[in-house]
């Protein structure tokens, strides 16, 4: 039997995010703080936030504005009921990691100061440990008691430690404005193609792989982003970065040929990144007649990936209620294996890995029956 579906061609119109990519467009331009008065002062929600204002005669009360001072660290408590536990591997792996450790970056400790002098830690307590213990072992050079060794302190007076609680869940929770994926990743992408900075390895592979999404047209968004409604962007990027650059080229130069007219849908990285994975373990190609009758089948029966993944997951619902009696959590290993199932129920007959064809054993069984019955 022949395989059933074959892939219509759809107009390539002008992607405009070849242009406007931001992560093309950077410029290492610097503006003054006078540029962002001037857009606050523009913004509707902030013009509404002075309105509270003022309506509440509330004003910048100077006497709570914090004071900065670089104490010794001995004169420093930690009150346990208010910071986090110490998360040694973080003060190991991440702070004081060699690869990437730079005093440049360490924070300020933020704090309350009592009445009586004594000064109670808020925020960044991993920060001092990680420099007190750094002391400890010999690793600063001049110094080698840490409790005589001054650090820079932020503190405000007060005796109420009610407000020291409150303030470190602020500071460590919606408080804070925190960087997104999207962010994190511009910034190592920027570090390569603006400052030429290939001292950090992470930085240099990732920017490879945006490279190589960009060299097929998909492109990183920011979440909400107002370019996401352009074919060939996606967010989903933790997803993103769990491929290789091999992976990425194949995976996007397939959405590129065939639904260079859509946004990129996660479930192409989740698919790829198994197909590819399990078919080099088996030393299966990919081959090009496989990849098109693939696209073939998801524009026939679905439209796009976007349909694909509502079937797939309602099937594998119906999936495991049918097999163990409840409705187990969705795996992302599904993606593939649907796809594999629905292709040689369909006449396929490039190579499959067998380990694709043994997971979730008879899931195409749950598709709906009008769609499969397209094959008769």
């Amino acid at each position: 039997m022949a395989f059933k579906l074959k892939y219509e061609d759809v107009v390539r119109k002008p992607n405009p995010m070849v242009k406007i990519n931001p992560l093309k467009r950077g410029s290492a331009k610097v503006v003054n703080l006078q540029d962002r008065v001037d857009k606050l002062n523009k913004s509707a929600v902030w013009k509404k936030t002075i309105k509270a204002w003022l309506a509440q005669n509330k004003t910048f009360d100077m006497t709570r504005f914090p004071k900065i001072t670089n104490e010794e660290l001995v004169v420093l408590d930690i009150e346990e009921d208010i910071q986090r536990e110490l998360d040694e591997k973080h003060c190991a792996k991440t702070i004081a990691n060699p690869d990437v450790f730079d005093p440049a970056l360490l924070q300020p400790v933020i704090c309350i100061k009592t009445s009586k002098g004594k000064f109670i830690s808020i925020d960044a307590q991993h920060s001092v440990s990680t420099v007190a213990a750094l002391i400890d072992a010999g690793l600063v050079p001049g110094h080698t008691n840490w409790r005589t060794f001054k650090y820079p302190f932020m503190y405000i007076e007060t005796d109420n430690l009610a407000y020291a609680r409150k303030a470190f869940g602020i500071l460590n929770g919606k408080g804070k404005k925190k960087q997104s994926a999207y962010q994190d990743l511009r910034n190592g992408v920027f570090a390569i193609r603006i400052d030429k900075d290939k001292s950090d390895k992470d930085d240099v592979e990732l920017e490879k792989k945006v490279a190589t999404a960009e060299k097929h047209n998909c492109f990183p968004v920011e979440v909400d982003s107002d370019l996401s409604k352009y074919p060939g962007t996606f967010t989903n990027i933790a997803t993103f970065k769990t491929l290789n650059t091999e992976e990425i080229s194949v995976a996007c130069g397939w959405h590129d040929k065939y639904f260079h007219y859509e946004n990129v849908h996660v479930s192409l990285f989740f698919a790829f990144r198994d197909l590819i994975r399990q078919s080099d373990s088996a030393k299966i190609k990919l081959t090009p007649k496989f990849l098109e009758e693939l696209a073939a089948l998801v524009q026939n029966l679905f439209g796009n990936l976007s349909q694909f993944q509502e079937s797939v997951t309602e099937a594998h619902r119906r999936w495991t209620t049918k097999r163990y009696g409840y409705q187990a959590n969705w795996d992302d290993d599904a993606y593939a294996c649907a796809l594999v199932q629905l292709y040689q129920h369909f006449g396929g007959k490039e190579k499959i890995a067998p380990t694709l064809l043994d997971q979730f054993d008879g899931l195409i069984e749950f598709f709906d029956q009008d769609l499969l019955d397209m094959a008769d």
